[in-house]
Order: C-alpha cells, then sequence, then structure tokens
C-alpha cells in the first residue's frame, strides 16, 4: 500500500518531467497508481478524485495502445477507480463510465491476448454491479459469458481462477433469484464444489466455500426433496461451525443455517433429538443477533416456529412444556416490538395465557408468567384501546407484585410496567388516584435501580 512518503517521493518524480517530457504518461500513471493503492488503505475521496483525472491525463498522451499495452491498462486502471468510486458514493454515473470505459478496454485485448482474461472478468463484475442496482436482464445475460470466457482463460492452478469461480457463482445465484431457472441451481452447485477444492482446509476462503455450498445444497433440497442434499448440507454446515468459534463473526450465520437444516430434517423424518437441537442452534444465533440486527426478525420467527413444533410432541403438563410457552411468548413478544404484527400480539397473549395454566400459584415461573401476560395486554390496550385489557393487566402485575418484595431482583420491572399501566388508565378515566398510584410506584422503582 502507498504511504504518504511513496506518493510525495512520486510527485517529485513527476515534477522531473514536465508536459512534453518523453516519461511524462509514465509518471503521471505511477501517481495515478500510487494515489489508487492510498485510497484502499485509507479511503480518503480526494486521493480517488485526484487519481480518475490523472488517469485521464495519462490517456490524453496515449492515444493509441503500444507492444506493452499501455492505454488498454490505464482504461482498465480508470475503470477500477470509477467502480471505487461508485461503491464509496454510489453514483450511477460512475458505474457507467467504468462500464464504458471497461468495453474500450477489452476491445484493445482481442481475443488470444495472453492479458485478456482480467479485463473479462472485471467488465462482468461491473454489469453485473449495474444488474444489481437497475435490474436490467441484458447486463446479467452479458455478464455470465464474459466471465465464463474469463474462467477459460484461468485453467486449473490459475492464481485467480477461485476469482472467477466466485463471480461466475454470484451471476447463476441471483439468475435463479430473479428467473428461477433450475440448471442454474445445479451448475452453481458444480461450481461451488469446485471452488471447495481450490480452497482446502487452511485457505483463508475455506470456510465460506464450506458455507456457500452447504446453502446452496439447502436450496436443492427444496426444490428436489433429495434427502442426500439435506444431509451434505448438514454435515458441511457443521464443518463451517467448528472453523467459526465463539467470537467469529459469521457464527450467527453458520448456526441459523443449521436451525434451519435441522428443522427441515425434522419435518422430513421425524427425529425428536434433530428439532432439539434445531432450537438450541436457533438460541444460540439469537443470541449472536443484537437488537437491530436486519436477520433478528428472521430468527425469532424460525425460533418461535421450532418451539411450536416441540410443543405439539411434549406431554401435557411436561416440565418442559411451561418454559417451551414461555419462550415461545418471549419470541412473539420480541418480534412483535420489531415488526408490530397484530397476529404477533395476539399470539403472545394466547401462549402467554397457557403458560399461566401452566405456572399456578406456588409454581417458580407464576410471578413472570403473570409479568409478561400483563405487558402483552397493556400493548393491545395501547393497539386497540380496550379497557378490559388494561384493567386485566393491571390485576395480573398487581398479583405479580406481591411475591417480589424489597430486594427482588425484578420488583423493579413490576413497579415499572404497573406504573405505565396506571398512568394509561389517568389518561382514560382522569381519576386522580391512578396517578398518585403510578407516581408512587415510578418513584420506588426509580430508587431500586439508583
Amino acid at each position: 500500500m502507498a504511504s504518504m512518503d511513496d506518493v510525495s517521493r512520486i510527485r517529485e518524480k513527476l515534477e522531473r518531467c514536465p508536459p512534453g517530457h518523453a516519461g511524462r504518461d509514465v509518471a503521471l500513471f505511477n501517481l495515478a497508481y500510487a494515489l489508487q493503492q492510498r485510497f484502499k488503505k485509507e479511503e480518503e475521496i480526494d486521493d480517488l478524485n485526484e487519481a480518475i483525472t490523472l488517469h485521464c491525463d495519462v490517456l490524453e498522451l496515449r492515444p493509441v495502445d503500444n507492444e506493452k499495452g499501455d492505454r488498454s491498462f490505464s482504461f482498465h486502471e480508470l475503470a477500477h477507480c470509477l467502480w471505487h468510486r461508485y461503491r464509496k458514493l454510489g453514483t450511477v454515473d460512475d458505474l457507467e463510465e467504468a462500464i464504458t470505459i471497461g468495453r474500450k478496454a477489452l476491445e484493445l485485448r482481442p481475443p488470444g491476448h495472453p492479458l485478456r482474461g482480467p479485463f473479462l472478468h472485471h467488465l462482468s463484475f461491473y454489469l453485473r454491479l449495474r444488474f444489481q442496482k437497475q435490474a436490467e436482464v441484458c447486463d446479467l445475460e452479458e455478464a455470465i459469458p464474459l466471465v465464463r470466457a474469463a474462467l477459460e482463460l484461468r485453467p486449473p492452478g490459475h492464481q485467480q481462477r477461485s476469482s472467477s469461480h466466485h463471480e461466475l457463482a454470484i451471476c447463476l445465484m441471483i439468475r435463479r433469484e430473479s428467473q428461477g431457472e433450475a440448471r442454474d441451481l445445479e451448475e452453481l452447485v458444480t461450481l461451488r464444489r469446485a471452488m471447495l477444492d481450490l480452497c482446502p482446509r487452511g485457505h483463508f476462503d475455506h470456510v465460506a466455500s464450506l458455507h456457500y455450498l452447504a446453502c446452496d445444497l439447502e436450496r436443492g433440497y427444496a426444490e428436489t426433496t433429495a434427502i442426500s442434499d439435506l444431509e451434505e448440507s448438514i454435515e458441511l454446515h457443521r464443518a463451517a461451525l467448528r472453523l467459526r468459534p465463539p467470537g467469529h463473526c459469521d457464527r450467527s450465520s453458520t448456526l441459523h443455517e443449521l436451525n434451519l437444516c435441522l428443522s427441515t430434517r425434522y419435518d422430513r423424518l421425524g427425529m425428536v433429538a434433530e428439532l432439539e437441537e434445531a432450537i438450541e442452534f436457533g438460541r444460540a444465533a439469537l443470541k449472536l443477533l443484537t437488537q437491530g440486527h436486519p436477520s433478528r426478525g428472521e430468527s425469532l420467527h424460525n425460533l418461535a416456529c421450532n418451539l411450536r413444533k416441540s410443543l405439539k410432541i411434549c406431554p401435557l403438563g411436561h416440565l418442559d412444556q411451561s418454559s417451551t410457552l414461555h419462550e415461545l411468548t418471549l419470541c412473539l413478544s420480541l418480534r412483535h416490538n420489531k415488526d408490530g404484527v397484530a397476529e404477533d400480539l395476539e399470539g403472545t397473549i394466547t401462549v402467554g395465557r397457557e403458560a399461566l395454566e401452566l405456572c399456578p400459584l406456588g409454581h417458580p415461573n407464576h410471578d413472570l408468567c403473570l409479568q409478561n401476560l400483563g405487558r402483552d395486554l397493556r400493548k393491545r390496550f395501547v393497539q386497540n384501546a380496550t379497557v378490559r385489557d388494561l384493567e386485566e393487566s393491571i390485576e395480573l402485575l398487581r398479583r405479580a407484585l406481591e411475591p417480589r418484595p424489597i430486594g427482588h431482583a425484578d420488583r423493579p420491572s413490576s413497579l415499572h410496567e404497573l406504573a405505565i399501566c396506571l398512568s394509561r388508565r389517568h389518561d382514560k378515566h382522569r381519576v386522580v388516584g391512578h396517578l398518585e398510584e403510578a407516581i408512587l410506584f415510578g418513584r420506588e422503582a426509580l430508587e431500586l435501580v439508583n
């Protein structure tokens, strides 16, 4: 990567090559390239803007290509800089220009040219990006043959073969998702296997290759119901999980996929141990997905679905039934908080009532069930303004507070929830006593947490 000293040194060389100097184009190109490399490290847009200007200046000094391919290489680097600026700023005009210039560069590297491969690969990449932005099918249909041609020029053993494999896989995956081509999925699995062969254990892309192949086999099972695809997918996801230990940034995605696969296999074969393991992985994934994470809602949904399945096979009155109901209530409540879907809140209240029936007075989770049901009824009152929900909520929360004396860890939350409900009741009925009690509970809650 170019440092400040590198750029300064190359600027000094450029000063020794004034306009008209035979080596000025090379000096301009070297400075542009140094600025480009420094941008990759520091992401300073001024470096990139200057690099683009300099590459344009170089092209004016290279009106035709020579035996070294200097003009085509300048086109190639300019297109690459424009793509970087598109990535940084999102200006579509930069992507359009990168494609135009990429085409010019490729024209100067005709079939048979020893360095044609990178030009094919990058033009395909730019076209694929434009398809993802504008959804013009012609861009994707042009991108796929280009990257196939690049792959042919990068035979087994070539240093860049895996990058063309990866780009072709992305293109086929996008086409399958947008057009539903079954043949694309078959080829995609073949490509993923080849990529895994190119990235053996110890390679920095090995775990990603395991993950992608496992996911595509999982999709294949969804279309063909071939149990062998599902079995292999689970095996590969387990291998990926071993290489993504606690603390790894991608561990949650592997846990999530394993949860899906094992749940699917349970649906097919009915093995309870697999449902239990799916729930375990779902819980672990959810813990890693903090509030606001884009995948948290889906994880909540999947865990809730598996908990519902677990309830269906759990004998009535079994010790696990109440804890499963409680967890299901929590999942639905969290999902309602995130997405605001009324059906989730209704489900939460229904399941909460069932949990309370299984946890009568004297049960260690009785106060928790009272608290959760009271909270969810208060939420429904906020949505529907049905007074009986608010009244029942207050009654339940008062009962939850009784076994939570001063010193109990959950007393502040009960006081806080009661204060909210009583304040709502004051807003509805304008009874001063309700407001006074709300203030009393609110103060006590505040004192306990300070």
